[in-house]
């Protein structure tokens, strides 16, 4: 598997937002999110592009924040 996996300080930095923007949008299931845990969060980068290419809204409603 070549699939690149963010953390929270590689989105904010890629969005140029504070990190904790970041666990905002992941607590709203505004951003698409692998979740390892209760608080231990990592974001695939082509998940985070392909959301991005979408205007950053997921086309599910924001019901897909689990890649």
């Amino acid at each position: 598997m070549n699939r690149q996996i963010l953390v929270a300080d590689e989105v904010a930095e890629l969005l140029r937002v504070d990190k904790q923007r970041i666990y905002e949008l992941v607590r709203t299931n505004q951003i698409p999110v692998i979740r390892l845990g209760e608080r231990q969060y990592r974001f695939s980068a082509e998940a985070i592009q392909q959301w991005l290419g979408n205007g950053g809204t997921n086309r599910n409603g924001g019901k897909d924040g689990n890649h």
